[in-house]
């Protein structure tokens, strides 16, 4: 199965959310969950208040500082626990990524995180007011998963040329980032302004022009 470490956020030792947040029942830890995301999903970051999540979440004010430093690291926590759920779901899609070329697992990944979108609406409509800002929070969460990423396809893309399907004098971090830096275009370009419907078949239909040009080159014959 498919799966990414959030170390230092949601699994295993990390610090947010604080070990108090963590001894919560399930059912009190969604409930927060779901709350934040319905604020964050709705304004942006700075328009966001905490007396309107523990409102809905029917937490006390004094409660939410139990299991958050301050809404930036509550931001951070839902942010991550969504980055969580989709490579579950991408997992459950993929039981057997080790078996599949990287180009090929690359586009599949690709498709699978289309439908999580879809699927995710609130999830999408908090990436587009991170993706409208350009702020510090955009600055960070966003090397942060640019980190996470590059870990997950630089093991792939290793493995492959030791299976002689990717030609073992690419650099492996060169391509690794252009990888990255393409895909990650696609999204930028597409969610920045909020004011715009969000257009997958658009997004799918460029990414399907990348992996081709990735798969097959851009030389005629022997050069």
């Amino acid at each position: 199965m498919i799966k990414l470490k959030y170390d230092n956020h949601v699994i295993g030792g990390g610090t947010i959310p604080k070990q108090t947040f963590r001894r919560l029942k399930k059912e009190k830890q969604l409930r927060i969950f779901d709350a934040a995301l319905d604020e964050f999903s709705n304004k942006s970051f700075n328009e966001v208040k905490i007396s309107s999540i523990i409102k809905e979440a029917k937490i006390p004010r004094g409660s939410f500082y139990q299991y958050f430093e301050n809404k930036l690291d509550l931001y951070k926590y839902v942010f991550y626990a969504l980055g969580e759920r989709k490579m579950e779901y991408m997992g459950e899609l993929l039981p057997n990524p080790d078996e599949i070329p990287f180009l090929e697992l690359f586009r599949q990944l690709y498709k699978i995180g289309i439908k999580f979108a879809i699927d995710n609406p609130k999830g999408i409509k908090m990436m587009r007011y991170l993706f409208s800002s350009k702020d510090l929070i955009y600055k960070e969460i966003m090397h942060d998963g640019l980190n996470q990423a590059k870990e997950f396809y630089r093991g792939y893309i290793e493995s492959d040329k030791k299976l002689g399907r990717i030609n073992p004098d690419i650099d492996t971090e060169v391509f690794t980032e252009m990888v990255i830096n393409l895909i990650n275009n696609i999204s930028i370009e597409e969610f920045s302004n909020t004011d715009k419907e969000i257009n997958y078949n658009r997004m799918l239909d460029k990414f399907n022009k990348i992996a081709f040009i990735l798969e097959k080159g851009i030389l005629i014959g022997d050069k």
